[in-house]
């Protein structure tokens, strides 16, 4: 992947509802030419004009793969990697303990193959969307640790077995850390604890990169959690965690950033965060960050309105915002600490921030709306490139 350095600061446009606020005369998308809807065939691509810094992706759903639709054409034009934002969890794809259902994730696969895009596998281990068949038996007693290992075993090598060499990227374990900068007392980890007795409790952690390796050696592994990007403390914590991790061998390739950050985030404190954990390539030279599940909620934490008013003001805020994010996220990629950008959903109207954390919440969080339209935010991220290349 080339990387372009660049030199000073970038200062973005003001792009206001939908139109221009040239900043600059040399703006390479502008105008009132520019199309209007994300399905227009003459529409630019996103991941075409990031092609220098990193890939950049999107959490999509089997309606999303039906050839010839809206939905179809515009993540195939605007996105080279994907993930399944639901199929590939465990209540999904291992619903009982003797059946397994790839019907969608085999959908997904092939979409990947025909259009040649890079796939992730979200997630192989969690607490959360994970079957109580897991951790108890016929009579509801809970598993003893060496039946919930070997179920977790049989688990990762049968799904990653499955899609071996065909999905590029696996979330191995998701957001094992706590918001007390802890590991979290998830199930897995009350039952399997320090199975081997070496002092340390990360074991089920350890075992599932261990198996998910040994069941596709080529896949790049990661693990994933939320809240890295604001928390020092858990930033803190997942470094010293995966330092001790690779120091015993066990092959985490990466770490993966879900970044649902809000319109006010403080990105200084985001690229002091990740600076944290790209140490750990003091370890292995070869680890990488990921963006896995990017969005940007239009409402502050504890805010528990249900609708916002999108005035011009507040709309250069948002895309002010999504300009500075990315601008700290190419210069990480310019490092070659990042190469993998992934929003969580590609339209407002099925982002999963509409009703969360509060019931009847309406939210517009990414770069195209409900309409399918393009943003404003889409156009100032289209000529961040081009800027930085016109200030080196």
């Amino acid at each position: 992947m080339k990387m372009i350095r660049f030199v000073g600061v970038f200062t973005a446009c003001a792009i206001l509802l939908g139109t221009f606020t040239s900043c600059a005369s040399n703006l390479k998308y502008s105008g009132s030419a520019l199309p209007e809807y994300a399905y227009d065939e003459t529409a630019p691509s996103l991941y075409e004009e990031f092609a220098d810094y990193f890939n950049v992706g999107a959490a999509i759903n089997p309606s999303d793969l039906v050839e010839g639709t809206e939905q179809y054409n515009i993540i195939t034009k605007q996105f080279n990697v994907f993930t399944m934002e639901n199929d590939t969890k465990p209540d999904h794809v291992h619903p009982s303990e003797d059946t397994y259902n790839f019907t969608n994730t085999d959908k997904f696969v092939e979409y990947g193959e025909k259009n040649g895009k890079i796939l992730r596998g979200h997630t192989l281990v969690w607490h959360s969307q994970c079957p109580d068949w897991f951790f108890y038996d016929d009579e509801g007693n809970e598993v003893t640790a060496d039946v919930l290992v070997e179920r977790l075993k049989e688990h990762i090598t049968t799904i990653v077995s499955h899609y071996k060499g065909k999905i590029d990227t696996w979330d191995v374990v998701n957001e094992v850390l706590d918001d007390n900068f802890g590991l979290r007392l998830s199930n897995w980890l009350k039952i399997i604890g320090d199975y081997d007795g070496d002092g340390d409790k990360y074991d089920f952690i350890e075992i599932a990169f261990r198996t998910a390796h040994e069941a596709d050696p080529d896949a790049r592994l990661i693990i994933n959690d939320y809240s890295l990007e604001t928390s020092e403390n858990k930033a803190i914590t997942m470094y010293n965690m995966v330092k001790q991790m690779l120091e015993e061998g066990v092959p985490v390739d990466g770490v993966g950033l879900q970044m649902h950050i809000g319109y006010d985030t403080d990105i200084e404190q985001a690229r002091n965060n990740i600076e944290i954990l790209a140490k750990l390539r003091e370890v292995n030279p070869d680890f990488v960050i990921e963006i896995t599940e990017l969005d940007m909620s239009c409402y502050s934490w504890g805010d528990e309105s249900t609708e916002i008013e999108l005035t011009k003001e507040f709309v250069q805020q948002f895309d002010d915002k999504y300009c500075e994010l990315f601008n700290m996220l190419m210069d990480f990629a310019e490092q070659g600490i990042i190469d993998t950008v992934v929003f969580w959903g590609y339209n407002d109207g099925a982002s999963w921030l509409n009703g969360f954390p509060v019931a009847n919440r309406t939210n517009h969080p990414l770069l195209i709306d409900r309409d399918l339209k393009f943003k404003s935010a889409y156009w100032a991220l289209m000529n961040l490139p081009s800027q930085r290349q016109t200030a080196d």
